[in-house]
């Protein structure tokens, strides 16, 4: 019989300090965490179950990943927040995408030597540990496990579409608007309210990722709470109107100064129906 599959301990690459371990959990724990249960059934493998997994505390604004650094391991957010982004030779920080709870980093660079990316935490976070040597074996021990990666795959995909999608509007208050839509999906994904949350990431992170200034993402903001689409108090956000916010996104080329003519249209055609007396309305039932 062969001896059961105990990968070691995780350990993240040289060149990443700043990444604590604070212990290990099992195979079973980190797929509890992604909402598989599967290792968990009375029927389910013992030993791929209680295989260890290294688990990691990121620090707010601790790198977990560094972009060039050699690519080892993919990482599972057990919790808190992540920042992806690349940075050019001229020092330009450009953000790719927020990564949350249940959501995997590095698989981008899962056949590659070393990151194209580059991942620091929002807030204090932990993360589950894969060495990418121990990916094969895991995924013969535990199926649930490799179903898992696959998801994840399509996650990473969708990642990528749904920054071209952002992208491809051109005004920046539709670009916010589907922005937001994302982050409610991505909520609800991971068991929160889609409608209202707190924003870990400050407006020059989402200036950066929606390629325009950071002055104009607070107008793009205060011209959708204008319109009562959303409520906005510092970094909370609250979703009032979500067909409303959908239809919007739905736009490429809708600017601020279309959403206040909409407003205005809408104030104006209320107050433009003449308030006829009660006979008169008696008489046009």
């Amino acid at each position: 019989m062969n001896p059961p599959f105990t990968p070691s301990i995780c350990l993240a690459p040289a060149s990443i300090s700043d990444v604590a371990p604070i212990g290990r959990g099992t195979l079973a724990d980190l797929m509890r965490m992604l909402g598989n249960d599967a290792l968990g059934n009375p029927g389910s493998e013992p030993t791929a179950a209680h295989t260890a997994v290294g688990l990691r505390r990121v620090l707010a604004g601790d790198h977990l990943i560094h972009m060039g650094a050699p690519s080892d391991a993919l990482y599972f957010v057990s919790s808190g927040t992540f920042k992806i982004f690349r940075t050019d030779e001229d020092g330009y920080e450009q953000v790719l995408a927020f990564a949350g709870r249940r959501e995997v980093l590095a698989f981008d660079s899962l056949c590659m030597e070393t990151h194209p990316t580059a991942a620091s935490a929002l807030e204090d976070s932990t993360v589950y540990v894969i060495r990418k040597t121990d990916l094969p074996a895991l995924s013969r021990a535990a199926p649930a496990f490799e179903r898992e990666l696959q998801r994840a795959g399509s996650r990473a995909l969708t990642r990528t579409n749904e920054l071209v999608d952002v992208m491809a509007a051109v005004a920046a208050e539709v670009r916010l608007a589907r922005f937001l839509l994302q982050l409610s999906r991505q909520m609800a994904a991971s068991g929160q309210s889609p409608r209202r949350f707190h924003l870990r990431m400050g407006r020059r992170d989402i200036a950066s990722m929606l390629g325009v200034a950071h002055e104009t993402v607070s107008r793009s903001f205060t011209a959708l709470a204008m319109n009562c689409l959303i409520h906005v108090s510092d970094r909370d956000v609250e979703i009032l109107d979500m067909d409303g916010l959908k239809a919007y996104a739905r736009s490429t080329r809708r600017s601020m100064d279309d959403l206040g003519m909409v407003a205005t249209r809408r104030q104006t055609s209320r107050r433009s129906v003449p308030r006829q007396p009660a006979g008169m309305r008696a008489v046009a039932a």
